[in-house]
């Protein structure tokens, strides 16, 4: 695998340096990625009409008021770009701003290996990061943590519906969907909102009364008695998304 990132800064030391930092986590994974210089958010939004996609986006914040990466971001965003992205400032001025573009990490300058390194260690586990094991028709299949979006059982069988859109059915169950499920819900970011249902907070949109939206517009109902606790857990987590970015 060869990881491609974007890094968007006026400051060229800047951009080598994260560039080296890069380097340096894959080198230690026996890897290789691709680090593009941007010096501008221009360059970035015209790569992107142009057909570049990346595997993460590192953008550096200015001091003003409003800086153009958070734009720039949000623009991303609307376009459908759902790849990790980062930013890098000198103040947390802005890091409620970057939760609200779906920002992976904030970053202050001058920044540690050691904070990158677990940057890119999020970035990339659909690659790297944890995965099950599907028996499938077609075969024994591994499904990454970071790219499942939901579980739904049905007639003994599970639907793991994936953040790429795919449905990823298993074979007729021979244990219970607990068994499927336990692995996932040690993880920490998956929630069972209903006995037919596993779902992963990171790809959850919104909670209303008596159901939870997911990204991709899917709707899971909330029986009545799991209300509190599906809503505790789901502010929970927000909560600690948000911490992450100080």
């Amino acid at each position: 695998m060869i990881f491609h990132i974007a890094v968007c800064s006026p400051d060229a030391g800047l951009r080598s340096g994260l560039e080296r930092q890069c380097m340096e986590f894959f080198a230690r994974r026996a890897d290789a990625c691709i680090v593009e210089h941007l010096p501008d958010t221009d360059a970035l939004l015209r790569k992107d009409g142009e057909g570049v996609r990346y595997d993460l986006y590192l953008l550096e914040l200015s001091g003003s008021a409003a800086p153009v990466g958070l734009a720039a971001a949000g623009e991303l965003r609307r376009r459908g770009r759902r790849a990790p992205l980062a930013f890098v400032a000198r103040t947390t001025a802005h890091a409620y701003s970057a939760y609200k573009v779906d920002a992976l990490q904030y970053l202050l300058l001058p920044v540690r290996q050691r904070e990158l390194s677990a940057l890119l260690a999020r970035a990339t586990e659909p690659e790297y990061g944890p995965s099950v094991t599907v028996n499938t028709a077609e075969g024994l299949r591994a499904l990454p943590y970071a790219g499942i979006e939901y579980l739904e059982c049905t007639h003994h069988i599970v639907h793991f519906h994936l953040t790429s859109g795919e449905d990823v059915p298993t074979l007729s169950l021979r244990v219970p969907f607990s068994a499927v499920a336990q692995p996932l819900l040690a993880d920490g970011r998956f929630l069972q909102p209903h006995r037919s249902y596993v779902v992963n907070l990171a790809e959850a949109d919104l909670l209303s009364a008596g159901e939870l939206r997911m990204r991709s517009g899917a709707r899971i109902s909330i029986p009545r008695g799991r209300e509190g606790a599906v809503r505790d857990a789901f502010q929970q987590w927000v909560q600690q998304q948000k911490y992450s970015l100080k």
